[in-house]
């Protein structure tokens, strides 16, 4: 009777054990989406705070390597335009596929006023903060859907081949040996026990060699099945600004019905189990080789399914960039919707750059190209980069930094913050001529006649240019540039030059307008207003920054000597 009561008191204390371990594990469940739903709420329309591993971030391109088609932003402009900085100040996405998409997004301007990413409709349905508990339960399915570690699902998807056709024979045998030891315990209880040892001494370690080589695929595998559960759910929810994206899900899913069978219990949870439950089901999975098994099973059910994975991935991106997007656009101090327009003039009033904490505002019509000149830091760089990144916002997420855009559907370009290269051995001479000469084959394919009507060819270039050919001479840079720049105004190409060589602004006066940047010297002190004026520089500052920048008053004094015998008589003194 003793014994009895022993054994009922271990087998309570053990379900009590499980009870709490259980009740923890839920409560901590619930602790934690408390402080997600606590962190979308708040986090709404706030500058992002996501940060990403260097790792993942280079595999973030991976969906716009897949979809590249036609005309996309190239690596010179992106880095020109510091578009990683932009990236991750709009990357509030909460999976992989959302960021993939935004960045897809970012790079694949479109080439037809009538295709915009997204509609003003979508974008109003969670904009200002309407619809906010829909907006929450969206993004937090889509944080269930997570990552799949610090790679792209498609590396993983484009080797799946190279496991070849995997037999499942011998892990059959596997399941079957410790049933066979353990039925020889009642014929010989000492060889079975012996028996049942070995078997699963034997099944331990041929299961965790077998698994380090498939190790990578089974967090595939299991992000494939959440990225099934989140189509499921985001379907479920029926929002009505992607009733397009999901009514494309049943079909999808539909080629997973196989896929999914009994794939949870053997694989685990989307969540992967921590409690005690989780642990017992681990073991039987090693002892019994039945994840190994199921992952072969799947394997072959995945292949011939790269096309669905792709749509859902699509599906789930669409909706999670835009939810991203509209969020940043609300960070904004304002915005405009672009209007995109066969043949328009460059036109923006108020125009800022989006990555300035206190921007100034500035407003241009560019009918034809436009020659910027002026000091340093005076604001011309900036400028460049904000009228390219207001065609590439406006082409890419319909949002346009300024109070009003119109213009063209551009293929943008731009040569700025270029260097050296050390790798590929070549000055940065060579590599200027060689970042102007993309522009040039691409603005040639945009001359008036020489491509068909309604190809992507047919699409003007807008560029924008930091100080034409600054790597070589005074006399072979002027010349060289009058020319590059003269050969843009004969194609359909909107070119935006800075420079500080002002007798290009007499060379190309009859083919560009001219503006300028300029700064006022007061009480020494060297003040800038940012403002874009019409007409070329008249004002020779840079001797006089010198001074208002503590130099020494001899270099000065003569720096401005030296200058003007020059003026006076066009030749350099080696003394003065």
């Amino acid at each position: 009777m003793g014994e009895y009561h022993s054994l009922f008191s271990l087998a309570g204390i053990l379900v009590l054990f499980v009870i709490v371990t259980l009740l923890l594990g839920m409560q901590e469940r619930k602790r934690t989406r408390g402080r997600l739903l606590r962190s979308l709420r708040e986090g709404f329309g706030r500058p992002s705070s996501k940060k990403m591993e260097p790792e993942r971030y280079a595999q973030v391109p991976q969906y716009f390597l897949h979809h590249k088609d036609g005309f996309g932003i190239d690596d010179i402009t992106w880095n020109d335009l510091d578009l990683d900085q932009l990236f991750h100040v709009m990357d509030s996405t909460c999976s992989a596929s959302g960021e993939e998409y935004l960045y897809y997004l970012l790079r694949s301007p479109s080439m037809q006023a009538q295709d915009p990413a997204f509609t003003q409709e979508q974008y109003a349905w969670f904009g200002g903060g309407a619809h906010e508990e829909e907006r929450i339960r969206l993004q937090e399915i889509l944080t269930e859907l997570g990552h799949a570690g610090r790679y792209s699902l498609y590396d993983y998807i484009d080797f799946t081949s190279a496991l070849g056709t995997r037999s499942n024979l011998k892990h059959y045998i596997a399941a079957a040996a410790p049933f066979a030891a353990f039925g020889l315990m009642f014929v010989h209880t000492g060889i079975g026990i012996i028996l049942l040892l070995a078997v699963f001494a034997f099944n331990l370690v041929t299961y965790f060699k077998e698994k380090g080589q498939i190790a990578p695929y089974y967090q595939v595998f299991n992000y494939i099945l959440r990225l099934l559960d989140c189509a499921r759910a985001l379907e479920k929810e029926n929002c009505p600004p992607f009733k397009e994206e999901t009514e494309q899900i049943p079909a999808l899913l539909k080629a997973f019905s196989s896929f999914r069978r009994g794939s949870s219990f053997f694989l685990g949870s989307s969540a992967g189990e921590s409690d005690l439950f989780g642990l017992i089901l681990e073991y039987v999975r090693i002892l019994f080789h039945l994840d190994l098994i199921k992952f072969n099973s799947m394997l072959a059910q995945l292949r011939g399914r790269q096309e669905e994975i792709d749509a859902l991935l699509t599906v789930t991106g669409r909706i999670d960039a835009m939810i991203s997007i509209v969020s940043w656009r609300e960070t904004l101090p304002f915005y405009a919707v672009p209007r995109l327009e066969d043949k328009a003039a460059f036109s923006v009033q108020e125009l800022y750059h989006p990555l300035l904490a206190e921007p100034v505002s500035n407003s241009i019509e560019a009918v034809r190209p436009i020659l910027l000149t002026g000091s340093n830091a005076s604001g011309k760089s900036t400028f460049l980069k904000a009228a390219a990144l207001c065609a590439l916002l406006s082409q890419t997420v319909g949002i346009a930094p300024a109070k009003s855009y119109r213009g063209s559907c551009y293929r943008i370009f731009t040569s700025m913050a270029l260097r050296d290269s050390l790798q590929d051995g070549e000055s940065y001479f060579i590599v200027e001529i060689k970042s102007l000469r993309r522009i040039l084959e691409a603005s040639e394919d945009s001359r008036p006649g020489t491509a068909q009507t309604g190809t992507e060819t047919c699409n003007p270039v807008l560029c924008c240019i930091d100080e034409v050919l600054r790597g070589t001479n005074t006399v072979e840079r002027i010349a060289a540039s009058a020319e590059i720049l003269r050969c843009f105004a004969r194609t359909k190409t909107l070119c935006f030059a800075a420079t500080h060589d002002l007798e290009l602004t007499g060379l190309l006066g009859d083919v560009y307008d001219n503006y300028h940047f300029s700064e006022e010297i007061v009480d020494g002190d060297v003040r800038f207003s940012y403002r874009i004026m019409p007409g070329p520089s008249t004002s020779c500052n840079a001797i006089a920054l010198l001074n208002a920048l503590g130099y020494d008053k001899s270099i000065v004094e003569q720096a401005r000597a030296r200058a003007d015998r020059f003026l006076a008589d066009g030749t350099w003194q080696q003394s003065i």
